[in-house]
């Protein structure tokens, strides 16, 4: 039951500094933003048009000089300086967080499990013969049992674990308890007690009822040893990052507008009736008399693009599917051919001049073609009355539907024989529009979750920034392994103490965390258009930069190089 009991609040702390992490990555974000806001803020009051500012500045306070403040390069510098400490200081903790994780003891393997009771003892030879001495041996089986599992959990290898994890568990406790505190502390102000109290009283009453929770949590009192207090803790630790951070501010801020518009109350009457008037007015004075026309604007809408999709996709596809399973209709329909045809042959039999079949119809056109102009030179009237101009007429008109319709059916084969290619052709603008158009929309998607519009390349070329600036984290944090210092004693032989601490500290490690997140966040804004295969290896790489245990800056940088190299490759879908 100790070593459960261990093993339940090693998972427990670990989530919970996991979380705590995670808010800290936030709330360093929001920092270095409003650090880079406030930098830009100062380079441009130190260049020109800053120079032109604070000329201005100073000719107007020669005539009014109550009328202005202070400078507003002293006032950038001042919120720039403070958004740096801030950030930094997050940094620290989000370093000793991940730091501790890293530290954090193995836990037992599934295989270890297996050795606490025989595996022989539990097989059985039949279920009868189990069922039989389920009765009889289950008392021997249970002590054997039990005295392998205190026999197991005796050894120096398991009895070292379990101080291993007390030590641990108490460090993640007054970790998260100094995080929480360093928060309340920075975040909100104290509410003094009146009266006169000595310095201990005081400083007891100057602390938050949270502060008070958290340090008897943190000493494991028993009143903070149940389901409540650790779901107390876990509430702290999801709010962590809600509060706004020493250094956040900024001049202007629509978030903090659009807040501060909610908040307010006009004699009594909440903000949300506010919002519900605004829009019954909207809707009364612009949306209603103009309802037919926003309806038929739309339904035209509806239209135009229901007509692209139809002549630009559904018809190609359609036509090309059609034309692969052969079931197009043909211009020509060839028992129609067939029986003018024969019509013509039997017309011929009839006026003696062939046989009736094929083979002779050229023959028979012949010599009916002469006969009619016999019957012509003798007269056109007198042929037509008692001649056989009229019959050979009608041949001549079966002839002309007969080739008429030969015509369209050659016609009818050249275009079947070419239909595929054509339909190919005409689905080209097609394709471009799926093309350039998803690549647009994985533009503008990705741009509105970031909410920068930047192109792809643009994107790529921080990442690369961001990875550069990892590795110089990375080159600088091993400075000291250049410089000769005193030695240490390492596995018996002496070793330079750079060496034996080559590894990142917490502010290092802070920073170099938040640059990984920057670039992971991109790598997820951009995936599409970059493949999710390539997305999570890189995302397994930059995972196995921070392994269980201190992995020192050494392996990190070449585990850095293979990153770069699968980031290179990220090109070739863009």
């Amino acid at each position: 039951l100790h070593h459960s009991s261990k093993l339940i609040e090693l998972r427990t702390l670990d989530a919970l500094l996991r979380s705590l992490r995670d808010r800290h990555l936030i709330v360093a974000a929001r920092l270095r933003r409003t650090r880079d806001y406030w930098k830009w803020h100062v380079d441009i009051s130190g260049g020109y048009i800053g120079s032109f500012v604070h000329a201005l500045r100073q000719q107007v306070m020669t005539v009014l000089p109550s009328w202005m403040g202070d400078d507003s390069r002293d006032r950038n510098q001042r919120e720039y300086e403070l958004a740096t400490a801030t950030w930094e200081r997050e940094s620290v903790w989000l370093g000793k967080v991940e730091r501790l994780l890293l530290e954090r003891p193995e836990e037992m393997e599934a295989g270890d499990l297996l050795t606490v009771v025989d595996d022989s003892k539990q097989k059985q030879s039949s279920w009868w013969n189990g069922y039989a001495n389920n009765g009889e041996g289950g008392d021997a089986s249970s002590k054997a049992s039990m005295a392998s599992s205190v026999k197991f959990f005796l050894k120096s290898k398991n009895r070292m674990w379990i101080r291993q994890t007390e030590g641990w568990s108490q460090k993640a406790r007054e970790i998260i308890k100094d995080s929480l505190d360093e928060t309340i502390s920075s975040s909100f102000t104290h509410t003094k007690e009146s009266g006169e109290l000595d310095k201990d009283e005081a400083r007891t009453s100057n602390l938050c009822a949270e502060s008070r929770f958290l340090n008897q949590w943190a000493t494991y009192d028993e009143k903070t040893s149940d389901t409540y207090s650790w779901l107390t803790v876990l509430s702290l630790v999801d709010y962590a990052a809600v509060p706004k951070r020493a250094g956040e501010r900024r001049q202007f801020q629509i978030s903090g507008l659009t807040a501060q518009i909610k908040r307010y109350d006009f004699l009594g009457i909440p903000s949300s009736a506010l919002l519900l008037a605004a829009a019954n007015s909207l809707h009364d004075n612009v949306i209603a008399p103009h309802k037919q026309e926003i309806v038929d604007f739309v339904k035209g809408v509806f239209t135009a693009i229901w007509g692209i999709l139809e002549f630009r996709f559904y018809t190609p596809m359609k036509d090309i599917v059609l034309d692969l399973l052969n079931r197009r209709p043909r211009m020509v329909d060839p028992f129609a051919l067939l029986n003018e045809q024969t019509s013509l042959d039997n017309m011929l039999m009839d006026l003696g001049v062939g046989d009736g079949t094929r083979q002779s119809r050229s023959a028979a056109l012949a010599a009916a073609s002469r006969m009619y102009e016999q019957e012509v030179s003798g007269g056109a009237l007198r042929g037509i009355f008692r001649g056989k101009v009229a019959q050979l007429m009608l041949i001549q008109i079966q002839q002309l539907k007969a080739d008429l319709l030969m015509a369209m059916d050659q016609i009818d084969n050249l275009v079947d024989a070419n239909r595929l290619n054509v339909q190919l052709v005409a689905s080209i603008p097609a394709v471009l529009i799926l093309f350039f158009g998803a690549r647009a929309f994985y533009l503008f998607w990705s741009s509105a979750r970031m909410k920068d519009f930047r192109l792809p390349h643009d994107v790529h070329a921080d990442m690369s920034d961001y990875l550069k600036k990892v590795e110089e984290c990375l080159v600088l944090s091993n400075y000291q392994l250049d410089a000769p210092g005193p030695t240490a004693m390492e596995e018996g032989t002496e070793v330079p103490v750079a060496r034996a601490e080559a590894c990142l500290r917490p502010k290092e490690m802070g920073q170099l965390l938040l640059l990984l997140h920057s670039y992971l966040t991109l790598l997820d804004y951009m995936s599409p258009p970059f493949p999710s295969k390539q997305s999570d290896s890189i995302h397994q790489s930059v995972q196995n930069l921070f392994m269980q245990g201190q992995m020192s800056t050494t392996r990190q940088l070449e585990l850095l190089k293979v990153i770069q190299s699968k980031h290179a490759n990220l090109l070739k879908y863009i």
